[in-house]
Formats: C-alpha cells, sequence, structure tokens
C-alpha cells in the first residue's frame, strides 16, 4: 500500500523520534544521575581538602613556630660564650605562655657541643617547661652521660636528623588521669652545618581538633575523622574510637582498600564503607603535609551513600516529566510541518533528483510562485544552484593552478563559497611556505653542518694558538663566503700593557702574515671588545675603514665584527670583510661560534700556560737548592703568575692547586688573621688546623719584641696593595724552622684588596748550611 507524503512524515518521523527521544532520555536520566552522584563527591573531596587545609595550616603554624624558635639557637657557642644561654632557654617559656596548644617545651644540648672541654659523643642537658598545677614549671636534666640509649626517639633524631612529628600518645604532667591527654612531639634538631648539636621540642595538643570535627557536617548524617599516618584516631565523631587503629576497626576495609598504605603515601583518595547498621558511606580522605616531615596524616569525611543519590532522584523525576510533555509538543509540530510541506515536497522532488545525477545549470531553477516558507526553499533552491554553478568554475580554474581566478560570494553566510577562498588562500600560503621552509632548511642545514666543521676544527688545534687562529679564521672566511678576515686575541701576559693582537689573517684564499697590535679601545675592535657587542657596518666614509679597521687598506661593501665571549669574559675579536652583505643568519652563526671559540682559546692558552708554568716552576725548584737569590727571583716569578692568575678564577685554581702541592700557603684577612692554611704548612708548624685559624700574623716569631711595631707597618704596606716578603724564624718543639714567605694582596672587583695571599718555602735546610760556612 502507497502511504502518503504526510502519512509517512508522521509515522516515520515520530517513530523515529520516540525511539531516539527513548534512547537519550535514559542515556541523559542515566548520565545525570551519575553527574549529580559526581557532584556530590566532589563536593565531598572538595570538604575533605578545605577541612583538611585547615588543620594542616594550624599544625604547620606550631611547626613554624617551632622551627623559627630552632633558628634563634643555631648561634649557639656565642650564646654559651656570653653567658645568655639562660636567656634563650627561658624563651620557651614564652612560647608556653603565648601558645596554649602546647604542653611543655624541651631543649636539649648535647654537652660536646656547649662545653669544648667534654670530649665524650654522648650526653646531653634537657632544659624543660611543662605546665601542671596551673602554673609553668622549669626542670633541668643531664641525661645518657653513661651512653645513648639505643632504639630511643632521641638517639633516632640524633643519627638521622629531620624535622618530624610523632605519633599521637596520651601524656599527663602530673602522672595522673584527670588530665590525662592526646598529645603529639614536634622535632627540630639544631644544627651546626651538618653536625647534630642539639634538639627542640614541643608537645601539642591534639584534643583541640575534637571540637573541629564535631562540626563538620557538610550533608545530613556526614561526620568527619583525623588520623595519623599509622592510621590512628585523632579525632573522630565517635569520641570511643579515639587513639584506636583503623586498621583495627574497620579491618575490612582497610585491607579491600589499602587505606594505611595510602594515608603513608600521602595519597588523596576515596571509598565505600559499610557502617555497623548497614548504611552505605562515601568516605574521601585528604593528606595532610605538616612542615618537612616525611610522615602523612589524613582527614576524611564520611557521607551516606542515599543522601548523595537523594538529589539524583529528584533530578531523574523531573526528567520524566519534561520528557512527556516534550514529547507531546513534538507530535503536534511535526503534525502541522508535515502537512505544510507534504505538497511543495513532490514539485521540487524532480528538481532535487536533477540535481543529485550532478545537473547543475541555471536550466533547472524552479519558478517561483507566492511569498511563503516554501517560496523561500525554492528561492534558497535557486541561489543554491547559481552558487553550485558559480563554485564549480572557481574549483575548475583552481584545479588547471590559476590561483588568481577570483569568485564572489553568494552571501556573507556562504561558508562553501568562503571554504573554496580559504582553499585558494591556504594553497598559496602553503606554496609559500613551501618555499620559505626550504630557504630555514637550508640555513638551518648550513649553521648545522658549520658548528659540526668548526667544532671539528677546534677540537683539533689546542696545542699552538697561531696555528688554531689560522684555521679558524681561513675555514670561516671560507665558509661564509667572505673576502678577507681576522682573529684578534687579548694578550694579557704584560699586565700594565694589555694589547690586541692580530693573531691570523686571511684573504682571497691565502694566509697573511700580517704584525698588528692594538690598543685597547681603539678603533672598531678595540670598541667591539669594550662594548662586548657585534658591530656590522654597510655604509661608512671611503676612508674611515682604513683608518679604524683592523683589517689594513681594504674597502669592502660590509664590515662585520664578532665579540668572542666564553663565561661573560671577552677574548679577542672575529673581523671580516666582504663585497657583498652579511645576511642574519651568517652573523648569528659567527655569534653562536664565538663562544666554542672563546672556549678553546681560553683551553690553548692554558695549555701554553701550564707548559710555560710547569718549566718554569721546575727550574725555580732547582734554583732554590742552589741559591736563596735565586729563590727570591722565583718567588717574584710566582707572585707575578699569582697576579695573573687573579684575573682568571679557573687558572688561579689549578695554581693554587699546584702550589698546596709544592709551597706553604696561607690565606691572611686584611688585620692579619689567618683565614686558611695548607697541610704542607700546618706540618711544617707542627700545628692543627683548629689551632692556627684565627690567629695573627708572626704569631710565632722568635723577636717577639718586635712584632707590634713592625706588624703595623708590615700591613699598612699590604693594606695599601703593596706586597712584603720576609723570612720567619720561629721556634717549633725546640726546633729553629726559617720560612721565605710571600705576601701578596688580592684585589676585589673595585680594585680594593681584601684578603692577602702567603706562599712561602721552608728554607730550613739553606739557612743552616749557610750557617755553618
Amino acid at each position: 500500500m502507497k502511504l502518503k507524503i504526510q502519512t509517512k512524515l508522521l509515522a516515520y518521523i515520530l517513530s523515529t523520534s520516540l525511539l531516539i527521544y527513548l534512547i537519550a532520555f535514559g542515556y541523559l536520566s542515566y548520565n545525570d544521575h551519575k553527574m549529580a552522584m559526581q557532584e556530590s563527591e566532589n563536593l565531598t573531596d572538595a570538604y575533605s581538602e578545605k577541612f583538611a587545609n585547615d588543620i594542616m595550616i594550624k599544625l604547620n603554624s606550631d611547626m613554624s613556630i617551632a622551627r623559627t624558635l630552632t633558628q634563634s639557637y643555631e648561634d649557639y657557642e656565642k650564646i654559651f660564650s656570653s653567658g645568655m644561654q639562660n636567656l634563650f632557654v627561658d624563651m620557651l617559656k614564652n612560647v608556653l605562655i603565648n601558645n596554649q596548644q602546647f604542653y611543655n617545651a624541651a631543649l636539649n644540648w648535647e654537652i660536646s657541643s656547649i662545653d669544648k672541654n667534654y670530649k665524650k659523643t654522648f650526653g646531653r642537658v634537657r632544659y624543660i617547661y611543662y605546665r601542671a598545677e596551673g602554673r609553668i614549671i622549669k626542670r633541668i636534666d643531664t641525661l645518657e652521660t653513661d651512653g645513648d640509649i639505643i632504639g630511643s626517639p632521641y638517639y633516632d633524631m640524633k643519627i638521622n636528623p629531620r624535622e618530624d612529628l610523632s605519633e599521637p600518645y596520651l601524656f599527663s604532667s602530673s602522672g595522673k588521669n584527670d588530665d590525662l591527654a592526646l598529645v603529639s612531639s614536634i622535632s627540630i634538631p639544631i644544627m651546626d652545618d651538618k653536625k647534630y648539636i642539639g634538639l627542640l621540642q614541643f608537645d601539642v595538643n591534639l584534643e583541640r581538633f575534637q571540637y573541629m570535627i564535631n562540626q563538620v557536617r557538610p550533608f545530613k548524617n556526614s561526620y568527619g575523622f583525623l588520623v595519623s599516618n599509622s592510621g590512628t584516631y585523632i579525632a573522630n565523631h565517635n569520641a570511643k574510637l579515639i587513639n584506636q587503629k583503623i586498621g583495627e576497626v574497620d579491618a575490612l576495609e582497610n585491607v579491600e582498600n589499602k587505606i594505611l598504605d595510602k594515608i603513608n603515601n600521602g595519597n588523596h583518595f576515596s571509598y565505600i564503607k559499610k557502617d555497623s547498621t548497614g548504611v552505605d558511606y562515601y568516605v574521601s580522605m585528604y593528606p595532610l603535609k605538616i612542615g618537612k616531615s616525611k610522615s602523612y596524616w589524613s582527614f576524611g569525611i564520611a557521607v551516606p551513600i542515599d543522601v548523595m543519590s537523594k538529589k539524583a532522584n529528584v533530578n531523574v523525576l523531573y526528567s520524566i516529566i519534561v520528557a512527556i510533555i516534550g514529547f507531546l509538543i513534538l507530535i503536534i509540530v511535526i503534525w502541522y510541518i508535515s502537512k505544510s510541506i507534504s505538497k511543495p515536497l513532490n514539485y521540487t522532488s524532480d528538481i532535487i533528483k536533477e540535481m543529485a545525477k550532478g545537473n547543475i545549470s541555471s536550466n533547472i531553477k524552479i519558478k517561483v510562485k507566492g511569498n511563503d516558507e516554501i517560496s523561500d526553499i525554492h528561492n534558497s533552491l535557486n541561489k543554491l544552484i547559481d552558487g553550485l554553478e558559480s563554485n564549480l568554475k572557481f574549483a575548475l580554474q583552481i584545479g588547471k593552478g590559476n590561483l588568481d581566478y577570483e569568485s564572489k560570494l553568494l552571501t556573507e553566510e556562504d561558508a562553501l563559497g568562503k571554504a573554496l577562498l580559504e582553499m585558494r588562500k591556504s594553497l598559496k600560503i602553503a606554496a609559500q611556505e613551501e618555499q620559505k621552509r626550504k630557504f630555514e632548511d637550508q640555513k638551518l642545514n648550513w649553521a648545522t653542518n658549520g658548528a659540526a666543521k668548526f667544532a671539528e676544527i677546534m677540537r683539533e688545534n689546542t696545542d699552538k694558538l697561531s696555528e688554531f687562529s689560522y684555521n679558524v679564521i681561513s675555514n670561516l672566511v671560507k665558509y661564509l663566503n667572505a673576502n678577507q678576515g681576522g682573529l684578534f686575541i687579548i694578550n694579557d701576559n704584560n699586565k700594565d700593557d694589555v694589547i690586541v693582537e692580530l693573531s691570523a689573517s686571511y684573504a682571497y684564499d691565502r694566509r697573511k702574515y700580517i704584525d698588528k697590535k692594538i690598543k685597547l679601545g681603539v678603533g672598531l675592535v678595540g670598541r667591539c671588545i669594550k662594548e662586548a657587542e657585534t658591530i656590522y657596518m654597510t655604509d661608512f666614509p671611503e676612508d674611515y675603514i682604513n683608518l679604524s679597521s683592523g683589517l689594513g687598506e681594504s674597502k669592502p661593501k660590509s664590515l662585520l665584527l664578532v665579540p668572542i665571549i666564553f663565561n661573560q669574559q671577552v677574548f679577542g675579536v672575529v673581523e671580516m670583510a666582504s663585497i657583498g652583505e652579511f645576511e642574519k643568519y651568517q652573523i648569528d652563526f659567527v655569534e653562536r661560534i664565538g663562544e666554542s671559540i672563546g672556549s678553546t682559546i681560553l683551553n690553548v692558552k692554558m695549555n701554553e700556560r701550564t707548559a710555560r708554568l710547569l718549566e718554569e716552576s721546575n727550574l725555580k725548584s732547582e734554583e732554590l737548592v742552589g741559591q736563596e737569590e735565586e729563590m727570591r727571583q722565583n718567588l717574584e716569578e710566582m707572585k707575578a703568575t699569582q697576579e695573573e692568575l687573579e684575573i682568571k678564577a679557573a687558572e688561579f685554581k689549578s695554581m693554587k692547586n699546584a702550589l698546596n702541592k709544592v709551597a706553604l700557603v696561607a690565606e691572611f684577612d686584611m688585620q692579619g688573621r689567618l683565614l686558611d692554611i695548607n697541610k704542607n704548612f700546618l706540618r711544617v708548624l707542627n700545628k692543627t688546623r683548629e689551632e692556627m685559624i684565627g690567629t695573627f700574623q708572626g704569631v710565632f716569631t722568635i723577636h717577639e719584641d718586635e712584632s707590634s711595631e713592625l706588624f703595623r707597618n708590615f700591613w699598612n704596606d699590604l693594606r695599601q696593595g703593596n706586597s712584603r716578603k720576609s723570612i720567619q724564624h720561629v721556634k717549633i718543639n725546640n726546633r729553629d724552622v726559617w720560612i721565605s714567605e710571600s705576601y701578596s694582596p688580592m684585589f676585589d672587583k673595585s680594585g680594593e684588596p681584601f684578603k692577602v695571599l702567603n706562599i712561602s718555602f721552608d728554607i730550613t735546610k739553606t739557612m743552616k748550611e749557610q750557617m755553618k760556612k
């Protein structure tokens, strides 16, 4: 039987709509119920986080008070030497007065830290303040003088210093059950660098959190609780559970959900539990990180599942009512629409069939009659035919590669027309980007290959600075297609006459031997070094480069000067000239390898200087055996070397290590007080480092009557920046020792002396041989 269009519309659309409606309603109802439950769980999680943070703030505040007080005890030597220990100990009492949450406070000192005459590694003094009978009482105990108690909490903190919040325990200051309270101990070690010197402890009242827990009622019949790292209940709506283990109270849930493991790991987690009455609860646990302690506590909120699902059930009921009303409205609307469009559908069917066959031309356009929605459909269909015909022509032209072919949009909402125009635009951009990408890839490959090439060049040339310079500049000129170039390196061997030397030059595929020296700050090379910035010039007077450039009389079109910088220190300048212009990526490349050049120059200089210094050191060692005068000359040379090493920290460290092996080395402040001394010096003086640090220069000299005036004159010269030498005669264990000393002031960045370096040699053997003669 052939059904009418209207009947088909009603039958098919309504049946399909009903099926879709039922599926959608079922899905939405399920999803709404799920979302409502999820929302309740999220809200519960948010409450658990909020209350956990409130408790964590209070405990961290207690920990901060203890940590701040601990910092005041770190200068313990000054406290005990000045006799102020009682004043600092009494600070504990003020803390107890101002912080009622603290039950007592204890300050433990290792006796060996506060009494230098005490040589045992065990034994402590404990100052303790505690509350009793409404008063704060002080007590001082001396403990463990016979040995540490292995396994005790104090010994554990001593061998493993750390901030710690102990497990809760019951405490009574009177020893009676009347004032028994649940507390936890905050422990903060007092350290001198990595040395353990004492321990500060506070017992914190945990019963204050019971009041907070009693106020936690985010949902009907919900409750909160607080547990320690071991699972001990600290606060609970059921007071009988306080100080009991969660693993014992909720043994099954603990096994199934690994509650204790997650608390120990500091996890935020949730699980479902069933109470003794058979009611299911959703439990959300949030971790508490207290100070720097590695032990986590956890706060939990338990909410009945039926309370959480109540809102979801109400939402489902409302959804059913809305769905029924909506479907009735849908039936009426579909009936009306099917009636109004059934007739014109037959009229437009043939046109659509033609378009479906791919026949797109103005010959199939519809003659519009009337002024209703159907006529609008016909008008739109006619416009669609015009647009498709226009877009077809446009697509054909684009397919032929004519990207400049123009096409007009039917309206501002012509998505297909816009898409075709965007396609043309994208094709144009793609062509441009492809060309640009190829160029960028070429530049990147050029820079990458260049970096690898010059890394190999610099790796193979680290022995001789001149050959290194030539290989670098010659290859750089060739690689950049420049015409000529030069590598200028700062020569600071003479501190009074620092110059810039042309280490190597290359022009027109030939090596140039040019001896050129430039004063610092003179010309473009000097300016480049001073400013430590790249100079690139393409527009300058005819004779400007002849006067200022380091490349002689060449007249290039462009000039590039790049400073060689490594570790914020300028070592020289790469200067290049070309009859063409340098591209930015070429300039960037030269700047990029400049740091590698600087690093290699530093290594080459250090290699050359090390070889030279080793040779000089051997000569000096031989000369010291023969003649004292030659030894003094060698000391002067070592002083010059020392001044040179002060400019370069890395070289100074290497030289200092070498000196520590062959010489007696010490450092003094500008008042003559010893700051540092090496092992060789201590061995000669037969003293320990602790005995020597802080003593004044000349304290062991034989001529004590001269020490005062000579000492002042001696150190006044050093404070004015002058170096001094002396031969010191000292008595060590009734043994005469002669030491040849050289004192050289060391200067800071502003040129002011800030300490003095003493390089000495034991010349006892030489002096005794001379005295025999």
